[in-house]
């Protein structure tokens, strides 16, 4: 017989298990003896087998995986086995290998845990950035967008100054010579209160015309778009009431400029 293919039949580690019958034994202690290889790996089975024993945890470790895996008024099932000392090192180091598993299944699904955590915050700080990218390529586009406006050739630049009501305001009036709209850009003027509002008046031919209300907004370079109107000479901003009025409140005058 092949040694070797008789070592890695199983039935050295089905004679530890006390599997076999007592024929069988007889013929497993028997190759022990007239083979060193036989006898060798049978030892160094067992060896291994008592050292995973050695190895069991403290009983507060054990309580503590117990609690973890939920084994709660667990029956336990009486065995019949050989009283060998083999069969009692393999049962120490089954139980061994048992808690090591349930150790490593606990330090597992708390990695496992940690990481759904890791990626939850990973996704919502992707979202953030993707909503920030979001806006900021908004807000670089509206630039664009103004500038573009503000640059063009036919659109002709009306500075507005601050008047005796506010000496210190100021705002700009771009106005297309050929398709006649009309863009404010507020740099600085008081806040009105909330049932207040200002307007911007063309002067076309020594008349006030209603040229729009607008809002005071957070970003001075933002450009808010006017009426059109064709034929002005200058520009005036008062503050009138809410949603504006059909003539201008020459005392609230804020700003005025000439075309």
């Amino acid at each position: 017989m092949n040694i070797q293919e008789y070592i890695s039949s199983g039935i050295i580690e089905s004679y530890l298990l006390g599997e076999l019958s007592d024929k069988e034994r007889a013929e497993v202690e028997l190759m022990a003896e007239q083979h060193s290889e036989v006898k060798a790996e049978l030892e160094a089975i067992e060896i291994t087998l008592m050292n995973f024993a050695a190895k069991t945890p403290p009983l507060h470790i054990k309580q503590t995986i117990l609690s973890k895996l939920d084994v709660n008024d667990a029956k336990v099932i009486a065995l019949e086995t050989k009283k060998t000392p083999s069969t009692f090192w393999l049962m120490a180091a089954s139980v061994t290998l048992l808690i090591g598993s349930a150790i490593y299944n606990v330090i597992l699904m708390n990695k496992v845990h940690t990481a759904e955590e890791q990626l939850v915050v990973l996704n919502s700080e992707k979202e953030k950035y993707a909503k920030d990218f979001e806006n900021q390529s908004s807000s670089y586009g509206k630039m664009a967008e103004e500038m573009a406006i503000m640059m063009l050739p036919e659109n002709k630049k009306i500075m507005l100054k601050g008047m005796e009501a506010a000496p210190t305001a100021l705002a700009a009036v771009y106005w297309n010579q050929k398709t006649q709209d009309i863009y404010i850009n507020v740099n600085s003027l008081p806040v009105p209160t909330a049932d207040k509002q200002y307007q911007l008046w063309a002067i076309v031919d020594g008349k006030p015309v209603d040229a729009g209300v607008f809002d005071m907004v957070s970003d001075s370079a933002s450009l808010q778009k006017m009426k059109a109107i064709a034929g002005a000479q200058a520009f005036a901003v008062t503050l009138e009431k809410k949603g504006g009025n059909p003539t201008p409140t020459m005392e609230a005058m804020y700003l005025l400029g000439n075309v």
